[in-house]
């Protein structure tokens, strides 16, 4: 936990700032015109949470990468004084005259920025590779070096010092000292690593590390650019899971134009009425949209690297050309030759969302699609991205347990987005689906809206699984007099761990290997209530919750069980890894 005390800003975003007592670093909202060196009073603290889905981006893990772990608590009075330095004096000058530099300078885009001017990130660097390759003509060598050097630390003090310009200005340190290049690289890495090790994987030091290394790895100008092409196809989906077309083919291109807008911005500056950025954004929305979508895993990682040193060191040319195109069609293949069952329990705050999904996508099962007050867009947010990874544009069957909003309220919404064959409201309705699928308890009468809910029991790879929606220990009662021999692998715990279900002689009977529950962090209800968990505890049950672990997924494949959660737990089923 963080000290309270004094802490100043050391960097703005969209929505947020950084902030630091010199030591540790924190979250800081609801800031009114915040400035670089502003000082703040924290005294409370709070663990940042986000909704931990695997195949989409976590803002907790993101953060988690700088060290950033709490959010201060911001009141009217914290705000001490304000900065007056030159950086802060330069950055309110930027943000009340040009909303255009604010995004090339700090990353500060506004809501309607396309995703290519973004995806570019900060063209700063291009602006100063143009510089020092127009330098070249007039100034020596290590003249232009120490000069570019002094306008790196300079741009990192009057804006900041990203990953990308750290690694630049150490770039320049290397090549200052050292004339042979293997010294220049390993003193690039070494500088960089000792400054910023948190971002030793980030996209912003791998990349253009790995671009390095192609200078003196390839024999030519051809295989250089087929092996940097080929490294920047399979990093864009290991890193953000999906790939633009026109940005990949132009993006030498694009960074070198969006270096010149910047330079157009800073001269703008005397030119009020000529906003560049309008221009650059029209030209950014006119570009043909391209993007593929692929949530790159281990198999991809093991062709694509065989292509990328097949390409480097194997001269035998076919056998190069076979590797390269495997790659390039490994994303367009692979999301549907996925031999996995799997269930999936989105993390969706105080809501319910499941996804069944059969091998090679097969068939696509959704039990609920619940939103709810803290995160209204859960569908649009969460889901929706995650089906578009996983290339499922139609669902099967929608189960709706019962009318809730927590359940249903994203019913429109995906309405909107997807195809969907058929929704189920009614327990009687039949589920079709390959694999053995039931709705117990079909005929039953019920006064409360929560024991209305559908009761999904379902067998694949001789694993069983029951969903219980949000009924009550009265309906558990039922379930156990009319199944006597009702048992489950793997029970997903019903109304959220609320103490109205989760009977201990219902879990004792069914004696699941795993129980799953989903719920919001510091939701008002309190769930998952301390008797439910105690009564699974008791039972000698293993749980796991969507508020602590993130999304929950259940693999099988031939036997084999295993889950993996949100926050990178792993574990078979009957044990944690």
């Amino acid at each position: 936990m963080p000290k309270p005390g004094t802490y100043v800003i050391e960097e703005i975003k969209t929505n947020y700032a950084i902030a630091s007592d010199s030591t540790t670093k924190i979250l800081l909202y609801d800031l009114q015109d915040a400035d670089y060196g502003d000082q703040y009073d924290i005294k409370e603290f709070k663990r940042v949470h986000s909704l931990n889905n695997l195949s989409l981006f976590s803002f907790e893990q993101y953060l988690q990468t700088s060290d950033i772990y709490y959010q201060g608590i911001v009141h009217k009075d914290s705000l001490v004084q304000k900065g007056r330095s030159l950086r802060s004096d330069v950055y309110r000058f930027i943000r009340h005259h040009s909303s255009s530099l604010q995004g090339f300078l700090y990353g500060i885009f506004k809501e309607d920025t396309p995703d290519l001017i973004m995806r570019l990130s900060l063209p700063l660097m291009s602006l100063l590779y143009s510089v020092e390759k127009a330098l070249k003509r007039f100034v020596s060598s290590s003249g232009i070096t120490l000069f570019m050097i002094l306008i790196g630390l300079f741009c990192g003090l009057l804006f900041v010092f990203t990953a990308s310009l750290c690694r630049y200005i150490c770039q320049k340190i290397s090549r200052y000292f050292f004339k042979e290049w293997e010294y220049q690289f390993a003193c690039t890495t070494f500088l960089f690593l000792l400054l910023m090790p948190q971002k030793a994987l980030s996209f912003a030091f791998v990349l253009p590390s790995l671009f390095s290394l192609t200078v003196v790895l390839c024999s030519g100008s051809v295989q250089r650019w087929l092996v940097r092409k080929l490294l920047l196809f399979g990093l864009s989906f290991l890193y953000f899971q999906e790939m633009d077309g026109f940005s990949f083919l132009c993006f030498s291109w694009l960074r070198k134009w969006s270096g010149i807008v910047l330079l157009l911005a800073c001269v703008g500056l005397w030119f009020p009425a000529v906003d560049i950025s309008t221009y650059w954004t029209a030209f950014a929305n006119a570009l043909p949209s391209l993007t593929w979508f692929y949530d790159a895993g281990l198999l991809f990682l093991l062709i694509w690297l065989s292509a990328c040193f097949g390409l480097l060191f194997y001269h035998k040319q076919r056998i190069t050309v076979l590797l390269s195109v495997i790659t390039i069609l490994t994303p367009f293949v692979l999301p549907y030759c996925d031999p996995f069952f799997r269930v999936t329990v989105f993390s969706i705050g105080q809501a319910d969302c499941t996804l069944i999904t059969e091998p090679f996508l097969r068939s696509a099962v959704l039990i609920d699609c619940g939103e709810n007050i803290m995160h209204p867009d859960n569908m649009e947010k969460v889901v929706l991205p995650y089906l578009q990874k996983k290339h499922i544009n139609r669902i099967d069957t929608v189960i709706l347990t019962h009318e809730d909003f927590d359940h249903i309220g994203g019913i429109e919404t995906l309405k909107e987005h997807l195809q969907i064959d058929t929704i189920i409201t009614q327990p009687f309705q039949k589920i079709n689906v390959s694999y053995p699928f039931y709705s117990l308890l079909e005929n039953r009468d019920a006064k409360e809206e929560n024991d209305k809910s559908i009761i999904s029991y379902f067998i694949y790879d001789d694993q069983t699984y029951l969903w219980m929606g949000d009924a009550s220990r009265t309906i558990e009662k039922r379930l156990l007099h009319q199944y006597p021999n009702l048992e489950a692998d793997i029970l997903k715990v019903g109304h959220h761990g609320s103490k109205t279900s989760s009977l201990p002689d219902f879990l004792y009977h069914v004696h699941p290997q795993l129980a799953l529950i989903s719920s919001g962090k510091g939701n008002r209800y309190g769930h998952p209530d301390l008797e439910v968990l105690s009564n699974l505890q008791e039972a000698g049950i293993d749980a796991l919750n969507t508020a602590d672990v993130g999304m929950i997924q259940i693999s099988s494949f031939h036997g084999l069980h295993f889950f993996q959660t949100g926050n990178h737990i792993f574990g078979i089923i009957g044990s944690v890894i």
